[in-house]
């Protein structure tokens, strides 16, 4: 029966990745769209992909409130003698056994598939902010360019920027 409950769980943990994975990788698609709409200046599709993200964010929650639930279950049906699941790396070791009975070990693979795909999405954040703040420097020195206030950015010896106006 306990073996029988396990796999069950281990299904629904696959599910979860499953969902987690496709949303991620809806998610990379989007924020490569808003590095393009942010090269080629495309505001209103800018703020189209932004609502579509905040979409896709709404369901990544939803599999994470699904991945808590399912914690809080196996917390409710362990020993008292286990350990508290407190995290993903709790919940994949308490369902390896179920895993490890698999001829491929699905929950593993997707793990490190979404693993891969959270890498990618932080990568291309990081290009999207770089972008983003060359934008903002660009804006702010045709500003300065108006006003005839020139301002100077230099680094000082603790690698802080130091702002000098003339």
């Amino acid at each position: 029966m306990k073996d029988m409950r396990l796999r069950f769980h281990h299904q629904a943990a696959i599910e979860i990745w499953e969902q987690f994975c496709r949303s991620h990788h809806d998610l990379y698609e989007l924020t490569c769209d808003e590095y393009q709409a942010l090269l080629s200046g495309e505001i209103e599709a800018l703020e189209d992909i932004i609502a579509k993200k905040e979409a896709v964010v709404a369901v990544v929650n939803h599999w994470e409130a699904q991945r808590a639930a399912l914690i809080a279950t196996l917390n409710s049906e362990r020993d008292p003698s286990d350990e508290l699941i407190t995290n993903v790396t709790g919940l994949l070791r308490v369902l390896g056994p179920a895993e490890n009975n698999l001829p491929i070990p699905a929950l593993h693979n997707l793990n490190s598939l979404l693993i891969d795909v959270i890498t990618r999405i932080q990568e291309q954040n990081k290009r999207n902010q770089v972008f983003l703040n060359r934008a903002m420097s660009s804006l702010r020195e045709i500003r300065e360019g108006f006003s005839g206030k020139k301002q100077y950015t230099t680094y000082g010896a603790d690698g802080m920027t130091r702002a000098a106006s003339r």
